[in-house]
């Protein structure tokens, strides 16, 4: 098991917010625009991303058994899924009423920030390998977002729809990648392919956060964190507390899955709404100013939450595991 320290959570924490705020420093100042903007996002997904996978995924010893393969990717489903409900069920205990409200709450504290913080947290705390899992375990969010998470937004599920939007040069990568893992053709791969991967590979976390801190003078536009305390508690209370306690406690007691994927729920567990809800809760006609809420109180927060939850999940499976 990995050594955490508290030490070891900040200095693993810090650079992702410092490149966040440089991201934010280079839009506000329009040192960037809209089309390096695009242009950056494009290379995250068609080539950093798919790189990454390649990297961490293609070879990992962790990944060549399929009865750990379908238990990452289940797992990953059903900590957005169940969530995703949760938050929807619990909607009106914090005094949201309106049907339409309540589904953008549900998948906007469902939906966490699996990617762009969880990843470099965890190349900080956990050996290759397990990134490499949690890069699996990230894939199979990405299903519950266009499936679960659709039809909780508009209630109704839309196969060309999910279709559409996971079946993606990522998800391409991984499919490749965990073949070969299965077959045995990794190990005939050549050594350039891994070279140039790793060297791709190291792009998308520095440059896919900084892609987060580009978004933000947009969305904190004419916002005002004082409005509507209701979404903003309840976000708190299902994002922060609740969700993080029940991933938790699968980290903990769920038997017969492997510890890296012990590892990585433990990390997922306390992480704050992504910024995809926003753009998302859109399409589908919702409040996007609910989403972007949910999403600043709820990164705001997890500053001081996130370390917490991360030291004490580990700290409790030391003692049970």
């Amino acid at each position: 098991m990995p050594e955490i320290s508290v030490s070891a959570i900040f200095t693993a924490i810090v650079p992702v917010v410092l490149t966040t705020a440089l991201g934010y420093l280079f839009r506000r100042k329009n040192w960037v625009d809209q089309n390096i903007q695009a242009g950056l996002m494009r290379l995250v997904i068609w080539a950093f991303t798919p790189a990454l996978v390649v990297d961490r995924v293609l070879g990992n010893p962790l990944l060549t058994d399929f009865s750990v393969v379908w238990k990452v990717a289940a797992a990953g489903f059903l900590s957005v899924s169940l969530g995703m409900l949760a938050a929807l069920l619990c909607a009106r205990f914090f005094g949201i009423s309106d049907a339409q409200t309540r589904r953008a709450f549900g998948y906007c504290c469902g939906v966490y920030n699996y990617g762009y913080i969880a990843l470099p947290i965890c190349m900080s705390l956990c050996p290759p390998e397990t990134v490499g899992m949690m890069l699996l375990f990230n894939s199979s969010i990405e299903v519950a977002v266009w499936s679960v998470g659709v039809a909780v937004l508009s209630g109704k599920m839309s196969l060309p729809e999910l279709a559409k939007s996971v079946v993606n040069p990522i998800f391409f990568a991984m499919v490749f990648c965990l073949v070969c893992n299965f077959t045995g053709w990794a190990d005939a791969v050549p050594a350039w392919v891994f070279g140039t991967a790793k060297s791709l590979g190291a792009c998308m976390i520095p440059c896919g956060i900084l892609l987060v801190g580009m978004a933000l003078p947009v969305l904190l536009n004419g916002f005002r964190l004082r409005d509507d305390p209701r979404v903003s508690v309840g976000a708190l209370a299902m994002r922060l507390l609740l969700v993080p306690a029940l991933m938790t406690a699968a980290a903990l007691f769920v038997p017969a899955i492997p510890q890296d994927l012990r590892f990585i729920l433990l990390i997922q567990a306390g992480m704050p709404t992504a910024m995809l809800p926003v753009v998302v809760v859109q399409f589908y006609g919702g409040d996007a100013r609910l989403a972007l809420r949910i999403v600043l109180t709820t990164s705001a927060a997890s500053l001081l939450t996130l370390p917490a939850w991360i030291k004490t999940g580990f700290w409790l499976l030391q003692k049970i595991r």
